[in-house]
């Protein structure tokens, strides 16, 4: 598992949302570390809900994302 289930953190999140969003509504529930660190790694797609959260979040297997499109040539 990639790190805690960020679903209970997320009930504020207006989804569809992106990263951002997911990142401000967990951390304004009181979201710790271990939750925001998975979630800071997930990538910049728009996510219809909290399940859909957690299988990208259990897909990365802990595993850190890169942004391809910002990275130097």
């Amino acid at each position: 598992m990639a790190g805690m289930d960020p679903r209970p953190y997320l009930t504020d999140a207006k989804y569809p949302c992106g990263r951002g969003e997911l990142l401000r509504a967990a951390a304004a529930a009181g979201a710790g570390d271990d939750v925001l660190g998975p979630l800071g790694t997930l990538p910049a797609d728009d996510y219809a809900d909290g399940d859909g959260v957690w299988e990208a979040v259990c897909s990365c297997n802990g595993a850190p994302i890169h942004d391809t499109a910002k990275e130097a040539p």
